[in-house]
């Protein structure tokens, strides 16, 4: 079970790209077995707006599949794929006037790709085949944000070309773990008055205190800015949201167009829309809108004095709030007259936290909501 919950949360931000070149989807698409069958439905359940993109990567694999009997293997199919994407991004001034559709492939035929021009019928198959989804708007498409910024500078980049989580150690003793997928480029040294890092993609950092310079992140339209803590960007290029979620510590996040995000720069101090442990902003990139809330799953803070057992007997629940408000540092507003009276008795060792908010509710009728980054439960008092 926890296997399968970090798979779906590695194939949370893909793209229809990322599918494409992913050898999993690959193998669900062209053999369908059923272990793959019921987790990609699982998957689409608890993410359904990677649908679009599930359902162009797998009519676009699927055309290869239909179209062609053929002796190409699924480690040749994502390798040319690899390199024909790889084309694709250096390439911006390709133009076409429609993307081809599946009605304008050739009749199914047999193909060898055996004999000494076997690598050009296979390299021209697959080109046929992206066209059919939009190879040719990989081709042409706008650089994206982070193209952009390190465009002309002599950064150092690290982009993470395997399939696992990849840590990158900077100078000044920072950590930073790259998704697959994910680049990372900044300056090298650092200045002396500020720390500067362009992301692309999904990354954890964990940024070593430095009081004198401050750490800057460049993701999408978002600056975020920190002095020491740990948190994670989300940033894929063509991802509807932007997303940064702090596990300990305190950032602030603002849009990097904005004129305010030059005095971030300048300024030790923390301005802008400030986020604490457990708390993430979601940016609506069409919508240019921020959205403060928690985090999917809060974490106790490590940095609290002790790690609590949460088992609770006859204890009234606004201390057991309080507790909970300690343990993970977020906000918790509640009436604190109306539920000193109320007792409760129970162990909460190992849910989450928001379980162990709805066992808290549901033993005295009331109910909790999150707003702006806390948690406000509503309570008249024990029935």
């Amino acid at each position: 079970m926890i296997e399968a919950f970090v798979m779906m949360e590695h194939y949370a931000d893909y793209c229809l790209e990322d599918f494409v070149l992913d050898a999993r989807f690959q193998r669900w698409v062209r053999y369908q077995p059923a272990d793959e069958e019921s987790f990609w439905q699982a998957f689409l359940e608890q993410h359904p707006q990677q649908a679009q993109d599930i359902e162009r990567a797998r009519t676009l694999l699927q055309s290869v599949y239909r179209r062609y009997e053929s002796q190409l293997s699924d480690s040749e199919i994502n390798s040319e794929i690899q390199k024909l994407v790889a084309k694709a991004r250096a390439s911006k001034e390709t133009s076409i006037d429609r993307i081809p559709t599946d009605d304008d492939l050739p009749a199914p035929k047999i193909i060898s790709f055996r004999g000494p021009y076997g690598w050009l019928l296979r390299a021209a198959m697959v080109i046929l085949v992206l066209g059919v989804v939009g190879w040719m708007w990989l081709a042409q498409s706008p650089k994206s944000a982070y193209d952009q910024r390190v465009a002309g500078q002599s950064f150092v980049e690290h982009t993470n070309q395997t399939h696992t989580w990849q840590l990158v150690r900077l100078a000044d003793g920072t950590r930073v773990t790259l998704e697959p997928h994910a680049r990372l480029s900044y300056p090298e040294p650092f200045s002396a008055t500020k720390r500067q890092v362009y992301l692309s993609g999904t990354a954890f950092f964990d940024v070593a205190k430095d009081a004198k310079r401050p750490f800057l992140v460049y993701a999408n339209e978002l600056v975020t800015k920190v002095l020491g803590t740990s948190f994670i960007v989300k940033a894929p290029d063509r991802s509807a949201q932007t997303i940064v979620e702090v596990k300990e510590g305190r950032v602030s996040v603002m849009e990097a167009a904005n004129d305010p995000a030059q005095q971030l720069e300048s300024s030790r101090e923390l301005t802008g829309l400030i986020l604490t442990a457990n708390q993430k902003v979601i940016f609506e990139r069409d919508q240019e809108r921020m959205v403060k809330t928690l985090r999917d799953v809060p974490e106790v803070v490590s940095s609290a004095n002790q790690t609590p057992t949460f088992q609770f007997k006859d204890t009234p629940i606004s201390e057991v709030l309080t507790e909970l408000e300690q343990a993970y540092q977020v906000d918790i507003l509640f009436d604190k007259d109306v539920l000193s009276h109320c007792p409760l008795t129970a162990t909460l060792t190992d849910q989450p936290l928001f379980e162990k908010l709805t066992v808290i509710c549901e033993a005295i009728g009331a109910h909790y909501e999150v707003l702006d980054g806390q948690i406000v439960v509503d309570s008249k008092g024990c029935k």
